[in-house]
């Protein structure tokens, strides 16, 4: 029986995750535990820098603010099966809901998301990447549909791969977007290296990306095995910590039965061989309508949001919205602002 992430039916919580509550304690020991989680990463990346360095070149420790809006990394393990599509659509659809969103395409030579917006960015990630560098927020650029984008990078010169000192650098500047923002969403590179499992393993949730065919099914499944690997202190590293929260979204599906089928299989593999239940936030169904938006560079959910296609990613964003606890609280202040200045 698929295992949907539902107002009515929550998911459970994974090993050593606590449970999502709107208790304010609870809420609390969240943002605890997350600024732990991302404390313990940038300490790592700042270790690994300064091994063979004498102590006084060694940057003092860093100590994360505490997190206040969710950050939410989506996935896929394999290239061309809809991911930054998906981003982008759905950083619309939670506009739509009054959620103010903030788009990173933090994709490295090969970012596209402007591209699907048709827009052209003057300035690009890479910028950000120097800690001299200009904030995030001064980066995010307006794209239709009523969300902010951060352009990724193409043309440098490499593909996909963040250094240790620029991931810690990004992670560090993620606080640039909390006051003006009530969601991040992430759309990671392809892959399975170091940038995207860094990505998720800082986020609160982590979204893959899967269609119905096999390559896709097998990379997806290989991402997650990786993830929960690391977690588990079974990589290289041997640096345990909890497992991330993740949820699948299954993309170009014909109809709900086959959405399903794709799932079952792969919550069956994660279930058996790695201890896993990874719940399903939620699917999009083949739609050629969404092909020709592409071709026009112009999201679907701007051009026919009625589809099949964009209704399923209305239902997926209100499914996020709930899950991941995403207050309207930027855009509620953004109108009450507007609100007093004609008065």
């Amino acid at each position: 029986m698929t295992q949907y992430v539902s107002t009515s039916n929550p998911p459970p919580p994974q090993k050593n995750q606590p449970p999502r509550s709107g208790d304010d304690a609870h809420h609390q020991d969240d943002q605890n535990d997350q600024a732990s989680r991302l404390r313990q990463l940038v300490s790592n990346f700042e270790h690994a820098e300064g091994l063979g360095q004498t102590t006084q070149t060694q940057r003092p420790e860093w100590t994360p603010p505490v997190r206040r809006i969710p950050v939410i990394a989506i996935a896929s393990g394999k290239g061309g099966v809809g991911k930054t599509t998906t981003s982008v659509n759905l950083s619309i659809a939670l506009a739509r809901q009054n959620r103010k969103a903030v788009l990173l395409d933090a994709d490295i030579g090969l970012a596209n998301a402007d591209v699907l917006c048709g827009l052209m960015p003057k300035a690009r990630l890479e910028t950000a990447l120097d800690a001299e560098a200009p904030s995030l927020q001064d980066l995010a650029i307006d794209a239709p549909g009523g969300f902010k984008l951060i352009p990724g990078s193409v043309g440098i010169g490499r593909v996909g791969e963040l250094d240790h000192n620029e991931r810690a650098t990004l992670l560090h500047r993620l606080e640039d977007l909390q006051p003006d923002n009530d969601v991040i969403l992430i759309d990671t590179s392809a892959g399975l290296g170091d940038s995207v499992t860094t990505f998720i393993d800082a986020a609160d949730l982590g979204l893959i990306v899967v269609t119905p065919e096999p390559t896709s099914v097998a990379d997806a499944y290989a991402l997650i095995k990786v993830l929960i690997m690391k977690a588990d202190g079974l990589d290289s590293s041997k640096d345990a910590h909890p497992r991330p929260k993740l949820a699948i979204i299954v993309n170009q599906a014909i109809n709900e039965k086959e959405a399903h089928q794709v799932y079952q299989r792969m919550a069956g593999v994660c279930d058996r061989f790695l201890g896993y239940k990874i719940p399903m936030l939620g699917y999009i169904r083949s739609d050629k309508r969404v092909v020709k938006a592409v071709k026009a560079r112009s999201p679907y959910m701007i051009q026919t949001p009625k589809s099949p296609a964009g209704r399923d990613m209305t239902r997926l964003a209100a499914s996020l919205t709930e899950w991941a606890g995403i207050e309207g609280r930027a855009t509620a202040a953004a109108t009450k602002q507007r609100f007093f200045s004609r008065r």
